[in-house]
């Protein structure tokens, strides 16, 4: 019995501890349409100075960006953008999200004989015109 109290004991201290430094977020700024998970499937408006765990589920709008501050440092969450703050802070952290500006192409599936461009946006009657051109037509 008495090991088993002390089992409990280590257990609640442990969680405890493991809340107790839990990384805290606190909202420095956000443009746009920014809302956090309060309750399962209640999604509330973040506000300006609002501390937020780390497994809080944020969502970012369209043109919408969030600004977050913890130990020091800053962490920016981008547009159209959901899940918990830390998986997303250490999507930011690494740079790797997204098609960079600049960044070339390294190779491409297309065939290299491939002498089609693409000269405007493909319409059902552009698309008939070129289906035209590839046969021979008798009239």
């Amino acid at each position: 019995m008495r090991k088993l109290k002390v089992l409990v004991c280590a257990a609640l201290t442990m969680f405890a501890a493991s809340s107790l430094f839990a990384a805290s977020y606190k909202v420095e700024s956000f443009t746009g349409k920014v809302t956090y998970e309060s309750a399962p499937g209640k999604w509330v408006a973040v506000e300006a100075g609002q501390e937020l765990s780390a497994s809080t589920v944020v969502q970012t709008g369209v043109n919408s960006t969030l600004v977050l501050s913890a130990d020091g440092s800053k962490v920016n969450i981008k547009a159209m953008q959901k899940g918990t703050i830390e998986s997303l802070s250490s999507v930011a952290s690494s740079g790797s999200a997204g098609i960079k500006k600049g960044s070339a192409l390294k190779s491409s599936a297309v065939a290299a004989d491939s002498n089609k461009t693409s000269k405007s946006v493909v319409t059902a009657s552009s698309r008939a015109s070129e289906a035209k051109e590839d046969f021979s037509w008798e009239e």
